[in-house]
C-alpha cells in the first residue's frame, strides 16, 4: 500500500531552509484529514524513519513532529536524537503541571520544544513555569490574528524564546515579521507542504507486537524475539531498514533477523515496536489477506527447510531470501528499488536479483513448486540432491506451519476477519 508524509520547510531570516516540519497525509491531497492524533504521529514517524527515509525528507536538517499529550507521557520523543528532532506540542495539549514536568525533562535532555501561540491563552498558573522550557513559539501571522501579535510578543519577551511566524503568505507579511523580531518563518509565500510517498507492507501478525512489548529487557530470549519478527514481513523489513537509518553504516550486511537484533539491540527494537503498536491500536489497521500470508510464509519456511535438508550453512538466510522475494507480490516496485534500502548479505541480494547461486537455486525450486513446473522441479531437485518425495513432504509441512500461524492470529483477535488487500 502507498503511504505519504508532507514536509514543510522552515526558513530563517535569510530565506535559507533550516529544518522541516513533518506532517501526516493520507493521500496526495494537501490537507490534514480528521484522524486520531496518536495515530497521525505514529504514521509520520514510521513513514519518515522506516519507509520513506529521513535523509530524503530532511536532507540532514532538523525536523519537527507533533506530539499529543498521550505520546508525551509515554516519552516517545526520547526514542529519537535531540540533534535531529524538535518536539512540537500539539495545540490540543492543555497546560498543566504534568506538561511542565515533561517539557523540563525534555529540555534537560537537549530537545528543542515548540508550542503554538494558542497555548499562551490557556488560563492555568503553570503557564509561567512552562514558558522557560520552550525554545520557540509559532505565531499565526494571518491578518485576522494581527490584533494578538503585540500581546503574544509581550508575554514571551522576558523568556529566551525565539519567535516563529507561520502562515506567511505574502512578501509584506514576511517583511513585517522580520521587523518585529521573528527569526523563523513558514508559509505558502515560501513553499506549501511537499508530499513524499513510498510503499508500506501491512502487518501480518499484530499480536506479535504485544508479545514483544511484554518481554522484559532483562529476561528477553533473542531466539524467541527473532522468531516473532521473522514471521511478519512488514516488521522484518522495517527492522532491516532501521539498520540503514541508524549509525551502523553500510558495511553491516545482514543474513538473518537474529543478526539484525544483535546489531540493533533489543531496547531499540522494543521502542520501535511500541511506535508500531501505537499506530495499530489508534486506528483501523491494514491487514494482508490470508492468501498473501499463506504464500509468503510458506515460501520462506520452505526455503529454510530445503536449506536444512541439503545441509547448507545459515538456513535462516534462506528463510529471509524467501520472505523478501514475496514483496513484489504486494508493491508496484522493481526488486532493484526494493533492495536499495535493505542491508542484505551480498549473495542474498544477488539471488533476489536473479543471479545464479545456491540461494537463487532454492528460490527457483520453491517458485517451481508454487507454479507446478514439474520438469523444472525434477531438474533442480537433481542439482540439489533432494528427492521430489522429500520436497513435497516439507512443502506440506511448511504450508501446515503457516496455516497454524494464521489460525493462532485469528484466535488472538477473537476470530475477527482480516481486511483483504490483495
Amino acid at each position: 500500500m502507498e503511504v505519504f508524509v508532507a514536509r514543510q520547510p522552515i526558513f530563517n531570516i535569510e530565506e535559507e531552509i533550516v529544518g522541516y516540519e513533518l506532517l501526516y497525509r493520507k493521500d496526495l491531497t494537501n490537507v490534514f484529514p480528521f484522524i486520531d492524533g496518536d495515530q497521525a504521529t505514529a504514521e509520520v514517524i514510521i513513514n519518515s524513519f522506516l519507509n520513506i527515509g529521513l535523509e530524503r525528507l530532511t536532507e540532514g536538517k532538523k525536523f519537527s513532529i507533533h506530539f499529543t499529550e498521550n505520546l508525551l507521557e509515554q516519552k516517545l520523543p526520547t526514542y529519537f536524537s535531540p540533534d535531529e528532532l524538535m518536539v512540537k506540542i500539539s495545540k490540543e495539549v492543555m497546560v498543566s503541571n504534568k506538561l511542565v514536568t515533561i517539557c523540563r525533562e525534555l529540555k534537560e535532555r537537549g530537545y528543542l520544544i515548540i508550542i503554538d501561540d494558542q497555548v499562551l491563552f490557556h488560563e492555568h498558573p503553570a503557564i509561567e513555569e512552562l514558558l522557560p522550557q520552550i525554545a520557540m513559539i509559532k505565531v499565526d501571522f494571518r491578518k485576522e490574528y494581527s490584533h494578538l501579535l503585540k500581546q503574544i510578543e509581550g508575554m514571551t519577551a522576558k523568556y529566551p524564546i525565539e519567535l516563529f511566524a507561520e502562515k506567511i503568505e505574502t512578501a509584506e507579511a514576511f517583511s513585517e515579521a522580520k521587523n518585529r523580531g521573528y527569526v523563523y518563518f513558514q508559509g505558502y509565500y515560501f513553499s506549501e507542504p511537499l508530499i513524499e510517498s513510498t510503499y508500506d507492507i501491512p502487518t501480518i501478525f499484530s499480536s506479535h507486537y504485544h508479545a514483544i512489548q511484554s518481554m522484559s529487557l532483562e529476561e528477553i530470549d533473542v531466539d524467541e524475539l527473532a522468531e516473532l519478527i521473522e514471521k511478519d514481513l512488514s516488521l522484518s523489513i522495517k527492522l532491516l531498514k532501521l539498520i540503514n537509518t541508524s549509525s551502523f553504516g553500510c558495511d553491516h550486511k545482514i543474513c538473518s533477523i537474529r543478526a539484525a537484533i544483535a546489531l540493533l539491540g533489543v531496547d531499540k527494537i522494543k521502542n520501535w515496536v511500541h511506535v508500531l503498536s501505537t499506530r495499530e491500536s489508534s486506528g483501523e489497521p491494514s491487514r494482508l489477506s490470508d492468501r498473501c500470508t499463506q504464500l509468503m510464509l510458506t515460501r520462506a519456511k520452505l526455503c529454510e527447510t530445503i536449506a536444512r535438508q541439503i545441509g547448507t550453512e545459515y538456513p535462516s538466510g534462506y528463510y529471509m531470501a524467501g520472505l523478501i522475494s514475496t514483496i513484489k507480490e504486494l508493491v508496484n516496485l522493481s526488486m532493484e528499488e526494493i533492495l536499495k534500502d535493505l542491508p542484505l548479505k551480498q549473495d542474498i541480494h544477488d539471488a533476489l536479483l536473479g543471479k545464479e547461486n545456491s540461494y537463487r537455486m532454492v528460490l527457483d525450486l520453491v517458485e517451481a513448486v508454487e507454479q507446478a513446473k514439474w520438469k523444472e522441479i525434477n531438474h533442480i531437485c537433481k542439482r540439489l540432491n533432494i528427492t521430489e518425495r522429500d520436497l513435497f513432504r516439507i512443502y506440506a509441512e511448511s504450508s501446515n506451519w503457516t496455516s497454524e500461524m494464521i489460525r493462532e492470529e485469528k484466535k488472538a483477535h477473537n476470530g475477527q476477519d482480516t481486511i483483504i488487500l490483495k
